[in-house]
């Protein structure tokens, strides 16, 4: 099943550049299971279409945390 999970970082380190989201879109990419992934620096949200059988919005969101982000569900 598809469906997408949307985070809102928030916290001291934030998505700055195009750079930041190019490395959020790859960190996440390299995950099975990750089908897209949209992220604004813009909006400081992430946008992740996933196959749940595949991943966890948990596994997504420690991958998010691993690259220095502290992120919550929105």
């Amino acid at each position: 099943m598809t469906a997408t999970v949307q985070f809102e970082v928030f916290g001291e380190e934030k998505i700055h550049c195009a750079g930041c989201e190019s490395r959020i879109a790859t960190a996440l990419g390299r995950l099975p299971g990750v089908e897209e992934v949209q992220a604004s620096a813009e909006t400081q949200r992430v946008n992740v279409a996933i196959d749940t059988a595949r991943v966890s919005e948990d596994e997504i969101r420690a991958r998010l945390e691993k690259l220095g982000y502290q992120v919550r569900r929105r």
